[in-house]
């Protein structure tokens, strides 16, 4: 497996003129694919609700765009765009690979219906700089400018992350006005033994472990860092009139603040995850919040609007591998018997089997099982995701089908003393399994009874400085009934 690290570093170049055609050359590249685009109409379903899990199903046609992929395409664009360029020949390499990656991704958003049938316009100012632009000797990398004529010098040795990439290959860089971002790459082995499920709710991650069992991770402090800031923010902007200049500059300050505080907790989640789970393949559900805030409450959705759960996924899999699943009915369906379970006092219960837990626990276990290609048998098999938008579906094929039995289970480590009678023993203390002297998030755990007992083992909050954030993580280890 392929690590990819990106860091960013300052520098003082004049690079106003290589910017702006470089801007404009991809804004041209973009136009010339545009024009040559195809749009097909297709037929595509349509679904909404009509409450207690009925929905009403239509189809519509819709125009579809499909750009011009061909060989003999890119060749005359290419040489159309070479015409009067003053720089390198790879620059223009390096604006049609771009320009392909903007419209892709215009189009996946475009698919879902969060873009209209409208170009992407080009309005930031960066180069993208191939490798065979760049001259690497150790830590210095020369960047041609013009052939023979005119080079931008790097040198990273000084910077704060060299002896973290020191042996790395070094990728392609993205110039901008004052700074430069330098990618390494480095290739790794994976034995891809341990697959993990993870449901993401408002305020926590719940982790099913296949020999560690049920891992809360709690998220509170995110959610009340996002509500302070929120709750400051709606105060200056219901006065903003009074003093707009003066009151555009606090909320400024404060959107900031909000912002770097939050990528900073992430970044330590990210961080602390890949750590404390090695050699782990991360399954998430594949969820839209959008679509979740249709039927909400004001309320429920400005809490769902303050959850990161695509940040999260993205910073983990600069990190670690990540599966995705579909996230329909994974909270509702029994991994007992594959019936829909009905929510009592806090817990859900199957009316098939008795099978009861907790929601959240469930969420995880099922998100684990769908990871692995397994269905879960009494269940229909109709485990879909949506292909295309407004939810045209696409049927997923599982491995196998398997009657999942939980009964007896342990979900945390056997403590690997004995007795003198050969039991294991109960520990009460607390122990902290892995320890790490980074300033961060730091994943305590809590080893509870032995097998066959029914216990919790609360987790724990500690107190941290400035700078400092500490995860509390429960495990449950019971025989679940």
């Amino acid at each position: 497996m392929k690590v990819v690290l990106t860091y960013k570093t300052n520098h003082d170049w004049d690079v106003q003129e290589l910017l702006t055609a470089y801007q404009k050359l991809l804004q041209q590249t973009i136009d010339e694919i545009w024009e040559n685009t195809t749009w097909k109409e297709k037929k595509v379903k349509h679904r909404y609700s009509l409450g207690k899990g009925r929905y009403k199903y239509y189809e519509t046609i819709r125009l579809i765009p499909y750009f011009p992929k061909s060989s003999e395409f890119k060749r005359a664009l290419r040489n159309q765009l070479l015409e009067n360029w003053p720089f390198a020949k790879h620059y223009v390499d390096s604006a049609i690979k771009t320009a392909y990656s903007i419209l892709e991704s215009w189009r996946q958003n475009y698919l879902k219906g969060r873009r209209k049938r409208k170009k992407p316009v080009v309005k930031r100012k960066f180069v993208r700089v191939k490798t065979t632009l760049m001259k690497v000797e150790g830590s210095k990398i020369r960047i041609t400018v013009k052939p023979r004529e005119e080079y931008l010098k790097l040198d990273y040795s000084n910077e704060w992350f060299y002896e973290r990439i020191k042996g790395w290959k070094v990728g392609e860089l993205i110039i901008r006005e004052n700074d430069v971002l330098l990618t390494f790459s480095k290739e790794v082995e994976f034995s891809g033994r341990i697959k993990i499920g993870i449901d993401c709710n408002l305020m926590s991650l719940d982790v099913y472990h296949p020999e560690w069992g049920w891992i809360k991770v709690d998220l509170s402090e995110l959610h009340r860092i996002a509500e302070t800031y929120d709750r400051i923010i709606d105060k200056l902007k219901s006065i903003q009139r009074k003093a707009p200049k003066r009151f555009g500059k606090l909320l400024k300050k404060y959107w900031t603040r909000r912002r770097n505080r939050i990528e900073d907790f992430l970044n330590k989640l990210a961080v602390q995850l890949s750590r404390e789970f090695p050699n782990t393949v991360f399954v998430f559900e594949d969820l839209n919040k959008f679509n979740m805030m249709k039927n909400g409450s004001r309320k429920f959705n400005r809490k769902l609007s303050r959850s990161t759960w695509g940040k999260i996924v993205q910073k983990l899999s600069y990190r670690a591998p990540i599966g995705l699943v579909n996230p329909a009915f994974t909270s509702t369906t029994c991994p007992k018997c594959g019936s829909k379970l009905e929510s009592r006092n806090g817990l859900v219960e199957c009316p098939n089997c008795r099978f009861k837990a907790d929601r959240q626990f469930v969420g995880a276990f099922n998100i684990w099982m769908r990871g692995l290609g397994v269905a879960l048998s009494g269940g229909e098999a109709d485990d879909l995701l949506p292909n295309e938008p407004g939810g045209e579906l696409k049927l997923m094929k599982p491995k196998s089908v398997v009657s999942v039995d939980l009964n007896g289970r342990v979900f945390t480590h056997k403590p690997s003393q004995k007795t003198h009678n050969g039991q294991t023993p109960l520990i009460n203390r607390t122990d902290r399994l892995r320890r790490t002297t980074m300033p961060g998030p730091q994943i305590l755990f809590s080893v509870s009874a032995p097998a066959g007992e029914v216990s919790v083992c609360e987790g724990f909050s500690t107190s941290a400085g400035r700078g400092q954030l500490f995860l509390m993580v429960t495990f449950i280890a019971s025989g679940l009934k």
